[in-house]
Order: structure tokens, then sequence, then C-alpha cells
């Protein structure tokens, strides 16, 4: 017989992934929390963590790549590199004061979004040359926190221009799913293991059908501005829940 606690799981599981998704974010602070409070081993709760932003952001990015813009790609080129050398250093730091530090930025970058009051335009990019750099910035932020980068991408697209919100959505899917597969290939030691979890095991489903219903309603359902205001409020509950779990 299922626990409630296993259905109270289950249930902000499925949510988490579906509000996650749909404005394209993998939402891997959110499984962790979850995962460790199930008492999944902190170990495995970083590599399911992972897993879950693999999977969601997949799906997602699926949904979206429409709108996706090839020039994005270069973001790859810093990126992915920095995010594995940034893993390799978090354990250097104070992760108290990394994770207050990053809440703080993420929440006040989803509130300035969230309450940005002139639509969006966006401008055509002339000079992608800077987009490896940016990239490599935002994989070592990525590497040190764990978290998968589009809550760091997300604002410096959407209120520097660069993008509008589905080209944004679209590209912070892609971005979130190559950095996680790249903080998976730092961890190879443990995805056999932290798929032996039944806690885990059980919720790769859950993720995986949500994070189809979250990319299909975000993409064909929703109005552009709507998009915008979905993002910046979930930048605004990441930086909370970073700062406080």
């Amino acid at each position: 017989m299922i626990s409630l606690e296993t259905v109270f799981i289950i249930v902000i599981t499925f949510v988490a992934t579906l509000v996650l998704t749909i404005g394209g974010f993998g939402g891997g602070s959110v499984f962790l929390a979850i995962l460790l409070f199930s008492n999944v081993p902190p170990s495995q709760a970083a590599t399911g963590s992972l897993l879950f932003n693999v999977f969601s952001t997949m799906f997602s990015f699926i949904r979206w790549r429409i709108y996706f813009e090839k020039k994005f790609l270069l973001l790859l080129v810093g990126s992915v590199p920095l995010a594995f050398l940034g893993g390799m250093f978090a354990l250097q730091l104070s992760e108290h004061t990394l994770k207050l530090t990053m809440g703080l930025v993420i929440a006040f970058l989803g509130l300035t979004i969230f309450l940005f009051s002139k639509p969006i335009i966006k401008r055509e990019i002339r000079n992608v040359f800077h987009l490896p750099f940016l990239g490599g910035f935002i994989g070592i932020l990525t590497g040190l926190t764990g978290i998968g980068g589009g809550v760091y991408l997300a604002p410096i697209l959407l209120l520097s221009g660069l993008s509008d919100s589905k080209t944004t959505v679209a590209t912070t899917s892609m971005f979130v799913f190559a950095n996680s597969l790249a903080g998976l290939l730092a961890r190879t030691s443990w995805i056999l293991k932290t798929l032996q979890n039944i806690q885990i095991i059980m919720l790769i489903p859950v993720v995986v059908f949500s994070a189809i219903i979250g990319g299909y309603i975000g993409s064909r359902k929703l109005v552009q501005e709507n998009v915008r205001r979905i993002i910046g409020l979930i930048l605004v509950i990441l930086g909370v829940l970073v700062i406080f779990l």
C-alpha cells in the first residue's frame, strides 16, 4: 500500500515538473529538495536531480525547438566544459554562502522580469562571438551551484533583448539539457547506484509524463507575455527555494 508521504512526493514532483517545463526549466533544485526530503543520500539526490533535468528539458526542447535559433549553440562551447570544471571546484567553497548569494540573485532577476512593464523587443544579434564567453560564465555558476543554468541564462536573454520569450524557453531547455548531461558525465560512478534507488525509479515516469504535458502547454497554449511572466515567477520561486531549502 502506498503511504501518504509517497503520494505527497509524487504530487509535488508532478506539479513542480509541470510548472517548470512550461517555462523551459529542468527544475533540478526542486527535484534535489524533494529527494532529500525523501531521505535519499545526498550523492544520489544530486545525480537524480541531474537525471530529472535531462528528462524534463529534453521533452521541453522537443516542444519548443521550432523557436530555437542555431546561433545560441555557441553558448554550449563555453558552458559545457566550464560546468564540468565548476563542479570540481564546488567543494572548495562555502555551500551556505553560495546558496544564499545565488538564491538572492535568482529571485531578484525573476522579480524584475515578472514586473517588467514594457514588452521585450527582440533585436538581431550581429556579433555572436561573445556567446561562448556568456555560456562559460553561466557554466561555471552552473557547476558551482548544481543548478542547470536556465535560471541564469533566461534573465540575461530576456532583459538584454537578445531573444523573445519563446526563443528564451527553447534556448534554456537546450542549455539546461546539455549542462546537466555534462554534470552526469562527472558523476558516472554514481549513476548505476542512483538508478537502483526505488524512490528515484518511482519518480522518473512522473517526471517524463508531466514534462511532456508542460512542454505542450507552454509551446502551444500560452501567448508570449504569459510565458514571460511564468518565467519570472518560476525564477522567484526557485530563488526562494535555493535560499531556504
